[in-house]
């Protein structure tokens, strides 16, 4: 375990401050980062938001290939945050044991983390929404570090629509009577913002964390404020090529997978319905989105602020026959939304360059303009500002061609009459490449998935973002190339052997290990492999391919999990490469694996909104107006 005094120092160090780059802006960027919860890339969320449309996809850059290496809230959250994946900051799942606020504040990662380091950069920085899992009534004194205003969602109440609940720095609980949920935070959002721009001349760092499109407390659809449960009511979740497939794509699925039935009418229906819920929902954040843009315009600062839209995770609503939910390795639950807007992001265009959450922690250390080599040393990630700047660029170093994907714990469906799973911890790799791209997983059932994913496109003008499609592989994810009934070939099997140890690689990766994985396996095969030919080495899968390499590939060992946990355990993991990897962080955090929840209920009822809220006429009210009606909660509401 590490000493707690080393931990101490680390978050003294952290707290020092940074030196600012000398050729940097003197009045650097604002942030403004808005992070919806559970929305969708592949199915078109984006296509109903129409002021996302016009002022941030039109005004930026779309970055189409931007993944979430957990797909689930609180890891992914905790990755964002830490720059660290899953694997090391070892919260790998919303709830005891796999983790929530109360294991990340046990864990002491909240001592070192983004705010800390932008604080230090001479940031402001404030956060509105939903915080991290289990930030709950029985824990909201012990407020968030790093925030110089944190007014945040508390559990149990964060999922409920029409009883909006907030603390504001660690005060009692604020009920705000007679509003809806997404309302309150556009009204505060506006005010925060209002404050930023009039009242103090820091550059500032603002996080909106919505629950839209997220489901309610126990599965139950989404609340659309009252102004838009009108809307798309003809809207039906997209027909794609894997929704509700064939049995015989069914039958090469891993795992739990294999035994989802054929989706019947009934299940489609609310499928459906909650597809539309979703849309509606969203609808409030697509006009948070235009008070934020015009407000920004209004106070002449939207050009030197970068406005930045994404999700913690992605969606599939019948998917691979999965009925509704997140947790899955697939392309709907892991690549999701990003969009830039802000300072030389150029306008319209679509980029392929890949990214990932924990590379966002370093991204805006560099817009804050702290020096690289003031980064924490812990950081997995890597800034990819020059992709923002230049998002054509596909010879850029900041170009991933691996993207790891992992997962712990269960694995639950949302839709009614279809259960989780607890057999659903896997580990899986990503190839993003113009010329190759494979998803490759290992699930805890000892079952392997490869698909081939390659899409090829053209541009079609160079300075537009058009684009022909010319040859599509398996994107949509349903021919397992390793499945035994499909007969893998030689070639198939020495890929499997190449993406095998890429994975023990980035399964448990640390720092530059995670950046460039290659590094770790060029090493490996020079000083353990005496046939490793001499000179030039393989440095991405196009070049391990060649034969020469293929002796060493097929010596590696192969990862397969022990069985199937709840959580990480490392030596359920084995093997590690290199063996230090199997530390999974535990040099940068305390070491905790069991704790005691404190508890989130309530001894007496909170009650709803007596109607659904969300009117027109509420379109536009500030905060100032929705506190006549707040109210503090009472002792015997917070169970204290």
């Amino acid at each position: 375990m590490v000493p707690f005094s080393a931990l101490l120092l680390i978050a003294i160090l952290a707290r020092q401050g940074f030196a600012a780059l000398p050729t940097c802006n003197a009045q650097r960027p604002n942030i403004v980062f808005i992070f919806t919860d559970d929305q969708d890339l592949h199915l078109n969320s984006l296509d109903y938001m129409q002021n996302v449309q016009k002022l941030i996809v039109d005004q930026g850059t779309t970055f189409a290939k931007h993944f979430a290496t957990v797909s689930n809230c609180c890891p992914s959250r905790a990755s964002l945050l830490r720059g660290q994946h899953g694997h090391n900051t070892n919260i790998t799942h919303v709830r005891n044991p796999g983790g929530n606020y109360q294991k990340w504040r046990l864990m002491g990662e909240d001592n070192n983390y983004l705010p800390i380091w932008l604080q230090n950069a001479g940031y402001r920085t404030e956060y509105i929404g939903k915080f991290l899992n289990g930030y709950s009534k029985a824990l909201y004194q012990r407020t968030p570090k790093g925030w110089d205003h944190i007014d945040a969602l508390v559990d149990p109440w964060v999922y409920d629509f029409n009883r909006p609940v907030f603390s504001a720095n660690g005060e009692t609980p604020i009920l705000f009577q007679g509003y809806h949920q997404t309302d309150v935070l556009r009204a505060k959002m506006t005010a925060r913002l209002k404050y930023l721009t009039e009242e103090q001349e820091k550059p500032f760092y603002l996080t909106l964390g919505t629950v839209a499109p997220h489901v309610r407390t126990g599965g139950d659809l989404p609340i659309a404020q009252v102004r838009h449960q009108q809307d798309f009511l003809t809207a039906k979740a997209p027909r794609t090529k894997n929704f509700n497939p064939d049995q015989a794509y069914t039958d090469q699925k891993p795992s739990w997978l294999k035994e989802f039935k054929f989706l019947n009418q009934s299940q489609l229906n609310r499928i459906d319905e909650h597809y539309r819920r979703r849309v509606q929902t969203l609808q409030g954040v697509d006009e948070i989105v235009h008070d934020v843009v015009e407000l920004l315009r209004e106070k002449n600062i939207l050009d030197n602020t970068y406005i930045v839209i994404s999700a913690d995770n992605g969606y599939h609503m019948g998917q691979h026959r999965a009925g509704a939910g997140k947790t899955l390795p697939y392309i709907t639950d892991t690549n999701v939304p990003f969009l830039v807007r802000g300072p030389d992001v150029p306008r319209g265009i679509i980029s392929t360059l890949p990214s990932k959450h924990l590379d966002l922690a370093p991204t805006f250390l560099e817009i804050a303009c702290v020096d690289e080599s003031e980064y924490p040393v812990f950081l997995d990630g890597r800034s990819v500002l020059s992709n923002w700047h230049n998002p054509r660029n596909e010879t850029d170093p900041n170009h991933h061609d691996i993207i790891n994907i992992e997962f712990w714990g269960s694995g639950e469906s949302e839709l009614p009459g279809q259960s989780g799973n607890r057999r659903n911890s896997y580990k899986a790799i990503r190839v993003i490449g113009t010329k190759s791209s494979w998803l490759y997983t290992k699930w805890c059932t000892g079952d392997t998935e490869l698909y081939d994913t390659l899409v090829r496109i053209l541009s079609l003008h160079p300075m537009l973002a058009v684009y022909l499609i010319m040859i599509q592989n398996d994107p949509w994810e349903l021919n397992n190339l390793a499945y035994e009934s499909n007969n893998p070939d030689e070639e198939t099997k020495g890929l499997i052997h190449r993406l095998n140890g890429i994975l023990l690689v980035t399964k448990s990766c640390q720092q530059d290990n995670c950046r460039n994985p290659w590094t770790v396996l060029q090493n490996h095969c020079k000083t353990e492999d005496p046939d490793c030919p001499d000179g030039d080495i393989f440095s991405n899968l196009e070049a391990a391919m060649d034969t020469k390499y293929d002796a060493f590939f097929r010596s590696l060992p192969k990862f397969n999990f022990k069985e199937c946990l709840l959580v990480q355990v490392a030596d359920n993991e084995e093997p590690f490469l290199p063996a230090s990897s199997k530390k999974l962080g535990g040099d940068f955090r305390e070491h905790v694996d069991r704790y005691i929840d404190l508890s989130t209920d309530s001894t007496k009822e909170v009650p709803y909104n007596s109607q659904q809220q969300g009117t027109q006429e509420q379109r536009n009210v500030q905060i100032d107006k929705m506190m006549e009606t707040a109210r503090e909660l009472t002792s015997e509401e917070l169970g204290t």
